[in-house]
């Protein structure tokens, strides 16, 4: 959906200046509204882990150069840890 809202020009700058300013605009706003919700505004239903991943990956390419570290840390992780649904 598109939407027309108005910024202050440093903010519009600053938000035009980003690598995917679409992406980031409708991230900040999720987020927005899920603290003022106390909820989960854009995910309903989904487990608070399964959000906390959905962030990490959203902002990992926000990192610089810690992306590549916390990709192998995430892998390592699932790699080292065992769900019960992963048993046979």
């Amino acid at each position: 959906m598109k939407i027309t809202i108005t910024l202050p020009d440093e903010i519009g700058e600053r938000v035009s200046q980003m690598p995917d300013p679409d992406e980031f605009v409708a991230h900040a706003v999720a987020q927005a509204l899920e603290r003022r919700s106390g909820g989960s505004a854009s995910a309903p239903g989904r487990s608070r882990w399964a959000q906390v991943v959905k962030r990490i990956e959203s902002r990992s390419k926000d990192l610089g150069g810690f992306a590549e570290e916390l990709k192998r840390s995430r892998e390592d992780f699932r790699r080292n840890f065992h769900f019960r649904h992963d048993e046979p």
